[in-house]
């Protein structure tokens, strides 16, 4: 993988990328006040991409060393769980999905670095649980924000 890059000028990059992909997926026909904020978001990220970019092409632009910690295996599958993720929650719902996910990530990073038992899993399953419930009830009861819903809730 490249290690030495200019930072700024990749994060302009990819934040303009993202600021164009996320700004032609609005849909039109979506109420103006619900497109508020996520416009305000996408605008804000594309100024601090631009900023960033016109930065990277500076002289003074620094090149750092990245991905040079830590095993590139894990980061990429850690970003294949996050797609994983997001394929699960049309299938199984938010809440089963999320519980899923973040279980099999947890189990599968501290593998990385220690033995894990199973009483141990289970309380990190526990854990888990109790994180996704208390976004899918602040989500669902307190903002009133509908989340996924598939086989499971």
């Amino acid at each position: 993988m490249i290690r030495n890059v200019n930072t700024d000028l990749a994060a302009g990059i990819l934040g303009l990328a993202l600021s164009v992909i996320f700004w032609s997926l609005i849909d039109p026909e979506i109420m103006y006040m619900s497109t508020v904020f996520p416009k305000a978001m996408i605008i804000i990220t594309g100024i601090v991409s631009i900023l960033l970019f016109i930065k990277g092409l500076s002289k003074t632009a620094e090149r750092s060393d990245i991905f040079n910690t830590g095993s590139n295996v894990r980061i990429l599958t850690t970003v294949a769980f996050f797609f994983g993720w997001a394929v699960l929650i049309g299938l199984l719902g938010f809440f089963a999905s999320s519980v899923v996910a973040m279980s099999v990530m947890v189990l599968y990073l501290a593998k990385a670095c220690r033995k894990v038992g199973a009483s141990i899993f289970t309380v990190w399953v526990g854990i888990v649980i109790c994180e996704v419930a208390f976004f899918y009830l602040t989500f669902t009861r307190l903002l009133y924000v509908p989340l996924p819903e598939g086989w499971f809730f």
